[in-house]
């Protein structure tokens, strides 16, 4: 890449940088040639002083998002701070030359080295879709060729998959931009696609598919126009053009193109049957082919992780994030196991009566009587009261702390370590739940729009590090509060209708259950969700006065799902869909709903008389079966195997997370720290 000489005006040093050259200058800023601390190569873009302040939020953003994207094929940003008064961003130095600068010096690209480019911006694409982000600018000068392989650059008009981008404010640059950008309708990760196909053409021909002059006629061809893709050849010519085609929806993922390239069959998603019939035509869920595995060539490190629930606080409008409380401003989401099981048969009747469950008793585990340890969570002021006897312990935290987030409107999610007390960031923006027993992982993102191609939901798969995407539902549906069964191999999730901005969820309509091993997700329309509407201005444990639909929870066996009902009711249902009995007046669901305990199977609600004290009732007859007292300053947080409950309490500027037992007398103390940081941070106590 060719490096101009520095000027009178330009900074020595930035961030402890000393600034050796000018890679290229902008109306916005200034990129510089820097050498670090450690004597390597960078580069260090300047923001100039004095810019509005629509510049500096645009710089803040593409700061936001080249974070989230992970180093494959791209330049991996290193720090970010402020140089008097002007942000900058420190990013790894691609000695190279662009794409563009190629072409027009000695002209197309042939055989190994164009398909070489065409693996290498694809990969690049699929981290950066799996980031969750749309580049929107993808073009031959946005493309370098480094010794190592092509790197794509330059997040300055990328956005959030969860931003709004119309014809409005028309970004990109013309000859490598898809139909759908110049008609109204976002650019979405199906439009970077088409990018990506103009830019092999490019590669391959010397010019973009659909030509280049003014921009009026450019526009009239890529709208009524067939693809120019020269002499390109077998599955990639097929691929480019596939890509090229007008339908957004015909085009391929960047990871199922991937692998074509590689030579993996890939055949197209089904969409479920039943989910288009029982939801008037439209696409609710898919049904993803198990060869069809979102995210499989790019391995990462192993991870795991669970969750405890902090205070209330207001989602950002027009992002569907839900932040899950209890109204004591902390609570627990505990993820179990399905040992101890014991011999029964299952009555599990279709005509809405009353079904037995099957008689498997998920995980009580034990709790040693005291604490012998202590775990620090680093940064926090939390101290995790422990003993290496406990069946139970935190396996991972999300962070709300507004000084940690720095901005981002996304808590951050960390994994403590399967063997040692250490806890490590969890890429991306995710609401994360750890399967039982720890094969799995879960995260469902945060950031999701109206607009989508379609939502999804992360797995982890801990023993090998692999990580692929499963499809859950399509646009107008999105999914939610994922929650893994018993026997930790299915993942449920709730499925709410999005109606806009205003008020992010509708009715939930239905569930999608998640198959971690077949990689395939089935979506479950229920039809009569009647009073289960949101506002979607907070969060709540199950829904209700908190303005979010009640979410699914899973039954004692896994055979079943329960959901909050109006009126103090809880319905429980088949995996089909189809009501076996309603629960009623027994008062709001928690979020750790169904128990088995030495009382037997019982639904969980906190008491319809307005004590704050906990009723426990009969799973099979709605019988009541007991009240657990919460001491004064204490709310429930869930259970603890099948003996011993879990409260949040005060104590002046802190709390502690408490074990408590049947007569909702405090145990033990297992988590203390200021209330400032308990309010806003989630811990997850997670059966081993």
């Amino acid at each position: 890449m060719p490096v101009d000489p520095l000027r009178a005006a330009d900074p020595e040093r930035i961030g402890g940088h000393r600034i050796t050259g000018r890679l290229g200058a902008g109306g916005q800023g200034v990129v510089y040639l820097a050498e670090s601390p450690s004597g390597e190569r960078v580069a260090v873009k300047l923001l100039r002083v004095g810019s509005d302040d629509s510049a500096l939020a645009e710089f803040h953003r593409e700061i936001e998002l080249a974070l989230r994207v992970k180093a494959f094929c791209t330049a991996q940003v290193l720090e970010h701070g402020e140089f008097d008064g002007a942000p900058y961003i420190v990013s790894e130095y691609v000695d190279g030359p662009s794409l563009a600068q190629v072409i027009d010096g000695r002209g197309a690209l042939r055989g190994t080295e164009l398909r070489r480019l065409a693996i290498g911006t694809l990969t690049a694409l699929s981290a950066i879709h799996q980031a969750g982000v749309v580049h929107r600018d993808l073009k031959p000068a946005n493309v370098l060729l480094a010794r190592d392989g092509p790197r794509v650059i330059d997040f300055g008009i990328a956005r959030a998959a969860d931003s709004e981008a119309t014809a409005e404010h028309i970004v990109g640059t013309p000859p490598y931009m898809a139909p759908e950008q110049f008609s109204g309708t976002p650019a979405g990760q199906a439009s970077d696609m088409f990018a990506w196909a103009a830019t092999v053409t490019c590669a391959a021909t010397g010019s973009p598919p659909f030509g280049t002059g003014p921009v009026p006629a450019t526009i009239h061809r890529i709208l009524s126009g067939e693809p120019k893709v020269g002499e390109l050849e077998g599955e990639l010519r097929e691929l480019v053009l596939q890509c090229l085609a007008k339908d957004p929806a015909v085009r391929p993922t960047a990871t199922a193109a991937l692998l074509r390239l590689l030579g993996h069959a890939v055949p197209p998603p089904r969409l479920l049957a039943e989910g288009r019939a029982r939801a008037g035509g439209r696409d609710p869920g898919v049904e993803e082919d198990p060869s069809v595995r979102e995210g499989d060539t790019i391995p990462a490190p192993a991870r795991g992780m669970g969750r405890v629930m902090r205070g209330r606080r207001g989602i950002v409008a027009g992002l569907a994030a839900v932040v899950v409380a209890l109204a004591s401003g902390a609570g627990i989401h505990l993820a179990r196991t399905a040992d101890d099981q014991t011999g029964g048969t299952a009555d599990t009747r279709r005509d809405g009566g009353t079904a037995n469950p099957v008689a498997q008793r998920r995980t009580g585990g034990t709790m040693a009587a005291e604490s012998a340890s202590s775990v620090r969570i680093p940064g926090t002021g939390i101290t995790l009261r422990e003993n290496p006897a406990d069946t139970w312990r935190v396996t991972s935290y999300q962070d709300g702390r507004p000084e940690s987030r720095a901005g981002r409107p996304w808590d951050l999610p960390y994994v403590r370590s399967r063997d040692t007390d250490a806890f490590e960031r969890f890429g991306g923006e995710h609401r994360i739940v750890v399967s039982p027993g720890g094969a799995y992982v879960a995260a469902s993102p945060y950031g999701k729009i109206e607009f989508t191609d379609f939502d999804r939901v992360l797995i982890v798969d801990r023993a090998t590090g692999q990580e692929f995407t499963v499809r859950t539902a399509e646009p107008p549906l999105q999914t939610w509060s994922p929650r893994w069964s018993p026997d930790g191999s299915r993942v449920l999730l709730t499925a709410f209708e999005s109606i806009g901005t205003a008020r992010l969820f509708g009715r939930s309509m239905g569930f999608v259950i998640v198959d971690a091993a077949a990689r395939i997700a089935r979506f479950v329309p229920v039809d009569d969700n009647d009073g289960a509407v949101g506002g979607g201005e907070s969060g709540g444990a199950d829904g209700g006065d908190n303005g979010t639909p009640p979410s699914y929870a899973w039954g004692p066996d896994g055979t079943t799902v329960i959901q909050q009902a109006p009126g103090g009711a809880v319905r429980v249902r088949n995996l089909d869909g189809s009501l076996v009995r309603t629960l009623r007046a027994v008062g709001q669901a928690t979020w750790d709903d169904v128990a088995v305990t030495p009382l037997g199977t019982v639904i969980t609600t906190v008491c319809p008389d307005k004590s704050g004290n906990i009723c426990l009732w009969d799973y099979a007859t709605g019988a009541k079966k007991a009240t657990v007292p919460m001491p004064e300053g204490t709310d429930f947080a869930g259970w603890l195997g099948e003996r011993n409950l879990l409260g949040v309490r005060s104590r002046g500027k802190d709390k502690e997370v408490v074990m408590l037992d049947l007569q909702g007398r405090a145990v033990r103390v297992l988590a203390e720290g200021p209330a400032t940081a308990m309010d806003q941070i989630d811990l997850t106590y997670t059966a081993r």
